[in-house]
């Protein structure tokens, strides 16, 4: 195997304590093995598959896979599966070992923890130290691998001691606190005499059991004794400690590291599933530790002063993001940075903002390997100045001179409404750093650059509505308009229509302006059809409604070459607010091919045409305008338009009620 000494790490939400433990002890464990560290972390866990975490996901295309000689994955923590195992895949097709933490990958080495066998010696210890005789155990979901797992071990250790194994003394906690109250409330409530002892298959559980039995006045240990499993963060602040086993992260980069090692050696008996012991901690809650009410009230200063420190640095950053607020620069965000990085006791960085974002304030969707980056470097308090633009090509190269005496860098991608539009790395000495300040640090920056980003993006509205004037697209709106007596306010409600469901569809309020300022144009092409055809009380010939369907067309030829958001807006709408979903509108076009704001007027047109008199029919009822339209979801309207329409219905008769034609009396 090659003899480069590098160690790729992913994983998601690093700012949890445990996440980043981990992270801590197996960088420091690499560094005396002569290894370099890059994690490569998103704060999200990449759950919900949105469109920031999408954004968020982009940080792990920079691995740099031809200078690594593993790659490890905290699987447990990437809750993408696709992206996890793409992320294995890559790996190896460049021959790179692949190591999972808990979660169990196909082809990959299986590092996962011996939870039974803690199980087991937490059962044995109740048994001959205590003296436990009636044993009772809530374990997980039922039907689920892991609880079964657990229950079994609870039967084998009772079967060994010669224990009768009676089904009433096992609970389903579902691997939380709320369902173990409950199982622990049918025990009470059960015939069977009061147990020693409830053992459960996980802490969050046991800190549930904990306290319902001393609502209900039993102490722990005194009247029964209660452990857990796993070594939450949790068990460290509850009273009475608990006993239970501690998913140790010293011991498990000691076999992350060994396992490496012998791969480095080209050993031949690596196994490719490989079991960390659980250390177990015996304490308060089986009696074995008396409780420390010095040591607990040390400890309990210990975390006040942290969570002091953490407020005041909360309220740091505010100010930080209060400042940028007021000069929307970005000098005021890389020149302030410096002043904040004594929360999470950063002593060298490297910030990577996307060159199109920070030299113009455009965003450009390429992948971050085809981008252009400006660097801010930062080193012993002394703040860098703009190096120069960097190529993909060229960061893994300032990467490298980030390493220092700590052998590990972390990299965190910054990102605004689902776009990454830079990169965080730091010197990263785990044992040093605040992880919660840490946090606080990135969302600052993504605070930061999303205020100057809306800035920026007012800015260019505010120029574009110089530009072209909202009243002067309205006086052109009602022009058209003017054709035909009967439509009166349609213009300005159809726009307030718009707003309304723009807004409920999740838009920006500068993006909402937009789209409601473009809508009131969407009528603009039938300034070319003769009022003869407009005003016909009756029935449209073939050839007359050919003539009408021709606006939208010459909307959009009108429209077209016209500069700004606003008019290219416009010019969608115009060209597609007749289109239905499912492609029987004027062009035949369908579903999401339609632009979502063509989709939204497409309603607001057809509600206001429904509630207004024309000269072929009398004004529909707002009720029975509201059950035409939701009976045509998903045929004429977009389902998740109608969706919101249903939601803001009261909204949209209030615009009626303001904006009543004289001789629309509803």
């Amino acid at each position: 195997m090659t003899q480069k000494k590098k160690i790729a790490i992913c994983a998601t939400s690093i700012h949890q304590r445990s996440v980043h433990r981990m992270m801590s002890e197996l960088g420091s464990e690499a560094a005396k093995r002569g290894y370099d560290v890059q994690i490569f972390a998103s704060l999200s866990d990449l759950y919900h598959h949105s469109e920031n975490e999408r954004a968020q996901s982009q940080v792990f295309e920079l691995i740099p896979y031809d200078e690594i000689c593993a790659l490890i994955l905290f699987s447990e923590t990437i809750k993408d599966d696709n992206l996890r195992n793409q992320l294995a895949k890559h790996a190896k097709q460049k021959g790179i070992p692949v190591f999972s933490h808990k979660q169990f990958m196909s082809g990959c080495y299986h590092f996962h923890y011996d939870s039974e066998h803690a199980l087991a010696d937490i059962l044995r210890h109740l048994i001959e130290i205590h003296h436990c005789k009636r044993i009772n155990f809530i374990t997980g979901i039922k039907g689920n691998d892991i609880a079964e797992g657990r229950t079994q071990v609870y039967r084998e250790i009772l079967k060994e001691y010669d224990y009768p194994i009676e089904e009433e003394r096992i609970g389903y906690g579902d691997f939380w606190g709320e369902p173990a109250k409950t199982a622990a409330e049918s025990f009470l409530m059960s015939n069977l005499p009061l147990p020693d002892a409830i053992v459960c298959a996980n802490d969050a559980m046991a800190i549930g059991v904990t306290d319902y039995l001393a609502e209900k006045g039993i102490r722990v240990p005194k009247d029964m004794i209660v452990t857990g499993l796993g070594g939450i963060e949790a068990r460290q602040y509850h009273l009475p400690l608990l006993t239970t086993a501690i998913y140790d992260a010293s011991l498990s980069s000691i076999y992350f590291m060994n396992t490496l090692d012998a791969l480095m050696e080209n050993s031949r008996n690596v196994p490719a599933s490989i079991a960390i012991p659980c250390k177990n901690v015996y304490t308060e809650s089986c009696g074995c530790i008396e409780h420390d009410t010095h040591e607990a009230e040390k400890h309990l200063m210990q975390t006040y002063l942290q969570l002091e420190r953490e407020r005041q640095y909360s309220h740091a950053t505010h100010d930080f993001v209060n400042n940028i607020n007021a000069e929307g620069t970005f000098s005021a965000l890389t020149d302030g940075l410096p002043n904040y990085l004594w929360g999470p006791q950063v002593t060298e960085y490297n910030l990577y903002l996307d060159a199109a974002f920070a030299l113009s304030g455009k965003w450009e969707d390429k992948s971050i390997t085809e981008r252009q980056f400006i660097l801010f470097h930062q080193k012993k308090k002394q703040c860098g100045q703009i190096k120069k633009l960097l190529r993909y090509q060229e960061y893994t190269d300032q990467e490298r001179n980030l390493y220092g005496e700590s052998h590990q860098i972390l990299t965190i991608p910054l990102n605004v409404e689902g776009h990454i539009y830079g990169i965080f790395s730091m010197n990263y000495q785990g044992t040093q750093i605040n992880h919660e300040c840490l946090y606080e640090l990135i969302m600052t920056l993504n605070s930061a650059l999303h205020s100057i980003h809306s800035q920026k993006d007012l800015l260019r509205v505010s120029r574009q509505l110089n530009e072209l004037s909202e009243q002067t697209i309205q006086s052109l709106a009602e022009i058209v308009e003017a054709k035909s007596e009967f439509t009166g306010l349609h213009v300005k409600r159809v726009s307030e229509y718009t707003r309304i469901l723009a807004e409920a569809m999740g838009y920006s309020p500068e993006k909402v302006n937009i789209i409601r300022i473009a809508s009131m144009m969407h009528d603009i092409g039938k300034i070319n059809i003769p009022s003869s055809i407009l005003e016909k009380p009756g029935k449209l010939t073939d050839e007359e409604f050919e003539i009408i369907k021709g606006h939208v067309t010459d909307g959009g030829k009108m429209l077209q070459n016209a500069s700004g958001e606003i008019m290219e807006t416009a010019y969608k709408i115009a060209l597609q607010h007749h289109e239905k979903w499912n492609g029987t509108g004027y062009l035949g076009m369908a579903g999401e091919e339609i632009a979502l704001e063509s989709r939204i007027v497409a309603l607001a047109d057809v509600f206001d045409a429904l509630v207004s008199k024309r000269p072929y029919k009398k004004p529909f009822t707002a009720q029975r305008a509201f059950e035409i339209i939701t009976q045509d979801s998903g045929t004429h309207f977009d389902p998740q338009v109608v969706n919101a329409f249903r939601s803001h219905f009261d909204r949209f008769l209030q615009v009626l009620a303001s904006y009543e034609d004289q001789e629309e009396a509803i």
